[in-house]
């Protein structure tokens, strides 16, 4: 495929459920997770330029996050100085820049933007504005100029090669930010593989249509980097799915991840609190914990571990489907009763474990907790349940949106070619 004619292309990546280990796994615990049927999307689009070339504004380079909504602005050639000027392959490294993020005063990147006042988002410190665009533009930067890219040919943006005015990066999620379902790393991976596939127009090379071993690696790292700028302390278990797609065991920094030969699918309802949070905090809060009492805090984490894999078991056994479904039913009510005691459930979590609870089904939170998503497990053909209709009726009288979901069953990072762009629910 020529790179004069690719005008647009959409990367998408999924969000995860961790079935179990949230927490324990940052401690190097295994944990359980899998792709759900919920993505973030980014698509590229070469914008026309408009007007005679006299007339017509300069080439733009358009940063749009569709689900905050926000939208930042760059000319081509301040783009170019932001690549030529900043070096965020090797001297400035995601922990820096995030200490640079999080502290008082300007934008680190401000200069580049396109003239006039700097937005007011932008200058508060951690808001979703400031800390989007940051990632954004630092993993566009370290990947472009991993890849070889630290200037932009002017002449490739012509009338002839792209339309001339430059092009349009547009990325939403169709998870809530914030809701436990890993969108800051589907949105990290989307944005990685868009950049890389970024790097070879520019350099006018072949594009590709499916994404090898060793990009996906490249691509899972660099969506790591951006997780650090975004949580801190990273257990890299939302990237891996957001990249590979399926159903993993995970353990932090051990390189080999067990994919879980399932032998039915896993049906669950994913519910949203619709309570923000930050991952970091609670991250935070369980470490203080443990730091606190270590001898009791500490086997609660390795019990957590421990039943990862019991979990590993039923999932891959050849038993009854009712034995199976009730025994890791057990197993979720006793996950979800550890992770309270490290602290992190909150009011509208335990609200949904009641009704969940009242119905029949056993349900835990999933993701960091402190709000989020809790999701329910659910038995093959469920949908015939006088109860499940039960549990759906309570759960929409108390105001809670929720998904019905398999879990680990889809793709990872995919790219595509056609001109359909996915839209947020809002713009249809």
């Amino acid at each position: 495929m020529a790179t004069t004619a690719i005008k647009h292309f959409e990367v998408s990546a999924p969000g995860k459920v961790i079935l179990h280990g949230e927490h324990s796994v940052v401690y190097g615990h295994p944990a359980i997770a899998g792709s759900i049927g919920l993505h973030t999307y980014l698509n590229y689009t070469a914008l026309e330029r408009s007007g005679s070339s006299a007339s017509s504004p300069p080439p733009q380079v358009i940063i749009e996050f569709r689900s905050i909504p926000f939208t930042a602005t760059l000319t081509l050639d301040s783009f170019g100085a932001f690549l030529r000027e900043v070096d965020c392959s090797e001297t400035l490294q995601p922990e820096a820049f995030l200490e640079q993020l999080r502290s008082e005063g300007a934008f680190p990147f401000a200069r580049f933007l396109s003239p006039g006042p700097v937005p007011p988002v932008l200058e508060e410190t951690s808001s979703k504005e400031r800390m989007s665009l940051g990632s954004t533009m630092y993993i566009l930067n370290r990947v472009l100029r991993s890849e070889g890219v630290s200037s932009i040919d002017s002449t490739f943006f012509s009338e002839e090669a792209s339309g001339g005015g430059g092009f349009r990066l547009s990325l939403y999620s169709e998870m809530s930010i914030g809701a436990g379902l890993g969108s800051s790393a589907s949105y990290g991976v989307c944005l990685a593989a868009g950049a890389y596939q970024l790097s070879r127009i520019l350099k006018r090379e072949a594009t590709v249509t499916q994404l090898g071993e060793d990009v996906l690696k490249k691509i899972y790292q660099w969506s790591f980097d951006s997780e650090i700028i975004m949580h801190v302390k990273p257990s890299g278990i939302d990237n891996e799915i957001a990249t590979n797609g399926g159903l993993v065991r995970f353990r932090r920094g051990s390189g080999v991840n067990k994919i879980i030969a399932l032998r039915r699918p896993v049906h669950v309802l994913i519910v949203d609190t619709g309570v923000s949070r930050s991952t970091a905090n609670l991250v935070a809060s369980a470490a203080k914990r443990l730091e606190l009492f270590p001898r009791t805090v500490g086997p609660i984490l390795q019990g957590m571990g421990g039943l990862v894999d019991e979990a590993i078991a039923l999932l891959e056994s050849d038993e009854a489907p009712e034995t199976v479904y009730e025994r890791l039913g057990t197993l979720v009510s006793i996950n979800n009763n550890l992770l309270r005691s490290l602290g992190v459930s909150h009011p509208a979590l335990e609200r949904i474990f009641t009704i969940a609870e009242g119905a029949g089904f056993a349900s835990k939170l999933t993701g960091a907790g402190g709000g989020g998503c809790a999701f329910v497990l659910l038995p093959a053909g469920y949908k015939e349940l006088e109860s499940f209709r039960a549990l759906m009726g309570a759960l929409d009288e108390a105001g809670f949106r929720s998904i019905e979901t398999t879990v680990g069953t889809g793709a990872g990072v995919s790219l595509s070619y056609d001109h359909q762009h996915h839209q947020p629910q809002g713009d249809k």
